[in-house]
């Protein structure tokens, strides 16, 4: 592969790892007190924060892994 197809690979990765990150701090925070991260909504509960960032991690998570693995 080309140097400029590593840049490109690791910056997508650095990428996804981020979001990655952020999605599981916004679920750690949520389940301790769902207001921090759900303040957009009506109704703040749990499975609201499970839906929004659980979900989301894991996708970037699954991601993080297919994209390493091909690299």
């Amino acid at each position: 592969m080309s140097l400029f197809c590593i840049q490109v690979m690791e910056t997508l990765i650095s990428g996804i790892n981020i979001l990655f990150f952020l999605a599981l701090l916004g679920t750690i925070l949520g389940l301790i007190r769902p207001v921090i991260v759900l303040w957009f909504m009506h109704r703040f509960n749990r499975l609201s924060v499970i839906k929004y960032y659980g979900v989301p991690a894991i996708v970037m998570y699954l991601v993080k892994l297919a994209l390493v693995h091909l690299f």
